[in-house]
């Protein structure tokens, strides 16, 4: 997990990074199985099992101890992660995804495209719409 390469969420727009550090922080959604039949929010430490939805695990609160299910897990975990500028930043789950294949075609780059070359248009962009047409149009 610690130096895995990922692209991070910096300014609105995803950029390469690697993690640093992360603090784990699970939150649970569980329904006791015994009287009285309650729904909890517990830690992911006070938990014994796997945490995944309608699993039954055993859950620690206090000194008690009784049977749930899973109802809900929400992952709260909080990622550093160094930039490659230097920066570091704390950052949620979701502002992260794992770096993988690129995500654009090389072959097609801005140089092959029409925009340097407006004469290789054959019709116009922008289709040409008279002042009587866009008056019936609102009507």
């Amino acid at each position: 997990m610690v130096g895995t390469e990922v692209s991070a969420k910096f300014k609105g727009a995803f950029c390469e990074a690697k993690i640093k550090r992360f603090s784990k922080s699970v939150k649970c959604k569980v329904l006791s199985k015994e009287p009285p039949y309650s729904t909890v929010f517990v830690d992911h430490s006070q938990i014994e099992g796997i945490l995944e939805v309608n699993q039954i695990v055993d859950v620690t609160v206090g000194k008690d101890s009784f049977k749930a299910v899973i109802q809900h897990v929400k992952d709260n975990s909080m990622y550093t992660v160094v930039f490659n500028d230097g920066d570091e930043r704390q950052l949620r789950r979701t502002q992260l995804c794992i770096k993988g294949a690129k995500h654009f075609d090389d072959s097609a780059n801005l140089d092959t495209m029409p925009l340097y070359n407006p004469e290789a248009f054959s019709s116009p962009v922008v289709p040409d719409i008279s002042k009587s047409s866009r008056y019936k149009s609102k009507r």
